[in-house]
């Protein structure tokens, strides 16, 4: 749906919210704090090389938790679509194809 549609079918549901923010407000949906929550718990489970494939949104979390970025800072990463991020001791690549 785009936020036209979104806000003829549940007024007022986005207001206040930005251009980023708002993926967050889907009733029953997953907040940004739990999404923080899951990408964290994943990158402690890893305990050797690992291919992660994942949609840009949760690609940013996940890069932004790994780097200890604050909410603001990981919704602005950017989501390429031309290469792929290698996350390793403490830094983050992207690693064009």
């Amino acid at each position: 749906m785009t936020r036209f549609e979104i806000d003829n079918e549940f007024p007022g549901h986005l207001d206040g919210s930005n251009a980023f923010d708002w993926y967050f407000r889907a009733p029953d949906g997953e907040s940004f704090d739990d999404s923080c929550k899951r990408a964290t718990s994943w990158i402690l489970d890893v305990r050797h090389p690992t291919i992660a494939i994942s949609h840009g949104l949760f690609g940013r979390i996940l890069r932004g938790v790994f780097l200890g970025l604050l909410k603001q800072e990981m919704l602005e990463l950017p989501v390429p679509q031309d290469g792929f991020y290698r996350l390793d001791d403490g830094r983050c690549e992207l690693i064009t194809v």
